[in-house]
């Protein structure tokens, strides 16, 4: 399947982490936009589970988003997309027709 412009509608934003040393050897991670990356995704739907850990009910919601081709942007970025932050779990590089699919999931 070739990558359609026409299907990614949805916003995203691709960020990567930066961490910084102080001076008493303390490392912050701090997010921050990737520059020139893919603003728009087609948005394709895998599940949604509920279960139970440690007495709690937690959530987690799986989707594919297809973006086009950007080799900066690996399993070590994460993703917003409407109004919530996602960890990149997978990355399918599909050079030939220009495109990636993000395997992403929350776990909220």
């Amino acid at each position: 399947m070739s990558f359609s412009p026409g299907k990614a509608d949805q916003p995203i934003t691709i960020q990567t982490a930066t961490v910084t040393v102080d001076g008493l050897g303390a490392s912050t991670q701090s997010w921050t936009g990737l520059v020139k990356a893919p603003t728009w995704a087609e948005y394709v739907p895998l599940r949604g589970t509920e279960r139970i850990e440690a007495g709690k009910l937690t959530a987690v919601t799986e989707f594919k988003l297809r973006i086009r081709r950007d080799t900066r942007v690996t399993s070590a970025c994460r993703v917003t997309h409407g109004g919530k932050t996602y960890r990149i779990t997978g990355v399918e590089d599909n050079h030939r027709e220009g495109s990636m699919i993000l395997h992403c999931a929350q776990v909220a």
